[in-house]
């Protein structure tokens, strides 16, 4: 077998993290559940550099307004040994301004899972961050 030549990660500017932010529908979302992180998937949507998503009473409502989190997506090509990964962190807040959330109503999140899903919420971007790794050639 022959060593596979990797490629040094390549660091992704804010446009580029944002394009892919942009064209994804389901992430990560990490919070810090007592002192274990807790990590869940979402469907969500880009309201300008913030991340959207719909949610149900729980640990993600819960969390409470403007606390820490974090958000990721990636995308992965298996057989090409490539991928990319987005990170955001912020401040996560439920939307409560009714203009605010007949804008995001509009924005198309469909939930895969069952059950009503009425809270809006978004995390505030602070940084946002991604990298492509793979092998060369």
């Amino acid at each position: 077998m022959f060593p596979v030549e990797q490629q040094a990660p390549h660091r992704l500017d804010r446009e580029e993290c944002l394009r892919l932010l942009a064209v994804e529908d389901v992430g990560r979302l990490a919070l810090t559940q007592g002192r274990a992180p807790a990590i869940f998937p979402v469907n969500y949507a880009l309201d300008g550099e913030a991340v959207v998503f719909r949610t149900a009473e729980g640990t993600k409502l819960a969390h409470g307004d403007r606390a820490a989190a974090a958000f990721e997506i990636d995308g992965l090509d298996r057989e090409e040994r490539r991928g990319w990964s987005v990170v955001v962190t912020g401040r996560l807040e439920e939307i409560t301004d009714p203009e605010t959330l007949e804008r995001v109503h509009g924005l198309g999140i469909r939930p895969w899972a069952d059950g009503p899903r009425g809270h809006w919420m978004r995390l505030l971007p602070g940084i946002i961050t991604g990298r492509r790794v793979g092998r060369a050639g």
